[in-house]
């Protein structure tokens, strides 16, 4: 008889082989799955950071900005183009505070000695002041270049060069390195991508970045530093005499000073101006005779009288003593802001 047939191997094989097909299956799916899943491109990954950067109510910056006469430093820089922050200016350590065309630095007695012009900044007291400067010292617009809507150009921008990202680091993170003509811009090698360090050669600043989703306290600070600029100076403002008046000081009870005062060019009118008269006995570097202030507000360009009356005992004993020839001086502060000025500064913070 032929020997019986063997039932169910073939079946066994095949169900093996199919299995087999099946398993085969499943690790190209997941081998397909990984490779497409491999993350965004670097060009995807720069459009999320500038997507980023556009929803930010402000950015931190820590480093350098300008040229010659550089800041050196930690800005908060809003939507709107408004800065402040404690920086190195010129070698000394200052805030400052940048708005609506406007810039303001806060900074000790020993600082505006060196900066302000003539003799005798009266106003000066000790501790640190808020003085205004001209915004022209500055030799960057935070307002055009580092608002977070204008770095987030600047990282679409880096999607045209032809150069492709470096893998690298930056302050621990993992990150790319894009480098164009006039840039060098970070980001996190991330599909979520944000912009770590920002370079540019026009104009010339190197700075890490952090975004912020919220400028709440940045405002907040601001609004304190407008509320304090009420007690500021003009620091780059300098009136001048016009012309003075004689007469009033032929007693020895007291001499009255008055002069015209041209008002100080570029300057928004009105403006408020304490002009202090000083007295000196027989030269201009003579002995002190007293001095008085008088405050006036000058609305258009023609020289506006100021006077006052020097009462001292320095006057009265010179006076009863010996008499003779005595000088004239004018020293001035400009007022920095007006409430007025104040105000509207406060309440563009509303914009933001």
């Amino acid at each position: 008889m032929p020997p019986p047939r063997r039932s169910g191997g073939g079946a066994v094989i095949a169900a093996i082989l199919g299995g087999g097909l099946v398993v085969l299956l499943i690790i190209g799916v997941v081998v397909y799955a990984v490779t497409a899943g491999g993350g965004k491109s670097p060009d995807e990954k720069l459009t999320a950071a500038a997507a980023n950067l556009s929803s930010a109510d402000a950015v931190e910056l820590d480093g350098t900005f300008g040229g010659a006469g550089s800041l050196q430093g930690e800005l908060n820089i809003t939507k709107g183009g408004r800065a402040t922050g404690p920086v190195t200016w010129n070698g000394s350590r200052v805030t400052l505070l940048s708005a609506d065309g406007k810039l303001f630095v806060k900074a000790d007695k020993s600082y505006w000695e060196r900066e302000i012009s003539g003799d005798d900044p009266f106003f000066l007291k000790s501790g640190a002041q808020w003085g205004r400067v001209d915004h022209d010292e500055l030799n960057i617009d935070f307002k055009r270049y580092l608002t977070p809507s204008a770095l987030a150009s600047k990282v679409r921008s880096a999607r045209t060069s032809s150069v492709k990202p470096l893998e690298t680091s930056w302050q621990g993170k993992k990150a790319l390195k894009f480098s164009t003509f006039s840039s060098t811009i970070y980001i996190t090698d991330e599909d979520d991508a944000e912009l770590l360090r920002y370079e540019s050669t026009t104009p010339r600043v190197r700075v890490n970045v952090n975004s912020k989703s919220s400028a709440s306290s940045v405002i907040s600070d601001m609004r304190t530093s407008m509320g304090e600029l009420k007690d500021s100076f003009n620091a780059s403002a300098q009136p001048r005499v016009s012309e003075w008046k004689k007469g009033g000081c032929n007693s020895d009870s007291g001499c009255t000073v008055e002069a015209k005062i041209r008002p100080p060019y570029d300057v928004e009118k009105p403006v408020t101006i304490d002009v202090r008269f000083r007295l000196t006995a027989g030269s201009l570097s003579g002995r002190d005779l007293g001095n008085c202030t008088a405050t006036i507000t000058i609305t258009g360009t023609t020289p506006q009288w100021a006077s006052c009356r020097v009462t001292s005992s320095a006057w009265a004993s010179w006076a009863k003593a010996t008499g003779g020839t005595f000088y004239k001086h004018a020293d001035y502060k400009v007022i920095g802001a007006t409430e007025e000025e104040v105000q509207a500064l406060q309440n563009g913070l509303e914009t933001e």
